[in-house]
Parts: structure tokens; C-alpha cells; sequence
């Protein structure tokens, strides 16, 4: 086969066809390997602009809480050792711990916090027979959630208070609360 190119005469032989075969088999390569390079950084872009949203998300959340950490330190720094000593316990006679929950939502409900969850733990008294665990999730605003800790922190039977967690949630804070209310014998 003689090909034409500007007057000239180009034989293809055997060695150009490998030749040629080569350079086509390498530029696909080349086009194949671009391709995984473009793809991988497409999708590492994505990756981390989907973190970053979440970041901001929680630096958000944290922002909306800030207020009520600041209140609460401030009225710690504030408070006198009368104000926040405990008072002496008075343990609930285990007859009537039953009515615990309904006592910790009455209180919450009465500072405008709306009550999501509040449980007894019963087997928690495996690990304390003289306590049982209260769980409760809560709604309200900053204020609300903040008084509603602190009267359960005046409790006379609240053992101890375990944990605390607070989260933002649509324009609201979100309370966990697990605490140990002592039992009479």
C-alpha cells in the first residue's frame, strides 16, 4: 500500500503497522490513565466539600450552645457555697420510685421544656443496689433546659448526676440526662 503525503511516497511496512499499532495503544493509555487521574481528584473534591458542610454544621451547633455554656460558667463563678451545695438526701422508699419519671416531666413541662423520653433503668440497680438510673431526653430553649438542671440537681433523693449532654436542634437544645436517684431500704 503506497501512501501520499505532500508528493511523497511512504511505504507501510510491517515495522510502521507495530509502530503505529504502539503509539495508538500507548495514547489510549495515556487517554485512560488522564482520565482516572481527572476522576479520582473529581471525587476527592466532593469527598471533602461534603466534610467541610458537616464541619460547619457542628461548628454551627457548637455556636448556637455557646451562649448557655457562657451563662452556666458565669453563674458558677457567681454562685456562693450555699447556692450549690447539695442538700441533705432524702432516698424515695422503692415503693414509689415508679413515679420518678412522671415527677422529672411534671418539672420540666412546669419550665416550659418539653419532655421526649423518661425512663427507669431497673437493671442499673445491679451495678447499685441502693440507687436506680433515670434516663431522659428534653426540649425547650436555652433557659428552660438550664433551669430544668438545675432543679434536678436540688433534688433531695438525686444520688448523683451521671451524665449530661447537650445538643443543638432545630432552633432548640436537645437535653440527655442520666442521673441516680437513691432508694430507701
Amino acid at each position: 500500500m503506497d501512501l501520499s503525503l505532500l508528493g511523497k511516497k511512504l511505504e507501510l511496512t510491517p515495522e510502521l503497522r507495530a509502530l503505529g499499532l504502539r503509539v495508538g495503544l500507548g495514547v489510549a493509555l495515556l487517554a485512560i490513565a488522564a482520565y482516572v487521574l481527572l476522576y479520582m481528584s473529581a471525587r476527592q473534591h466532593e469527598r471533602l466539600t461534603s466534610e467541610l458542610v458537616d464541619v460547619r454544621e457542628q461548628i454551627r451547633r457548637q455556636q448556637v450552645l455557646m451562649p448557655a455554656w457562657a451563662s452556666i460558667a458565669a453563674m458558677s463563678q457567681n454562685a456562693t457555697l450555699g447556692a450549690v451545695s447539695l442538700p441533705a438526701p432524702e432516698p424515695v422508699p422503692r415503693t414509689r420510685v415508679y413515679l420518678m419519671p412522671e415527677q422529672i416531666s411534671h418539672m420540666a413541662r412546669a419550665l416550659g421544656v418539653e419532655p421526649l423520653e423518661v425512663t427507669l433503668n431497673p437493671a442499673s440497680m445491679g451495678q447499685d443496689p441502693s440507687s436506680i438510673q433515670v434516663q431522659g431526653v428534653f426540649s425547650g430553649s436555652i433557659e428552660g433546659v438550664r433551669e430544668l438542671l438545675m432543679d434536678v440537681a436540688r433534688m433531695p433523693s438525686l444520688a448523683r448526676l451521671e451524665r449530661v449532654e447537650l445538643r443543638a436542634a432545630d432552633g432548640r437544645v436537645e437535653m440527655l440526662l442520666q442521673l441516680r436517684i437513691a432508694l430507701a431500704n
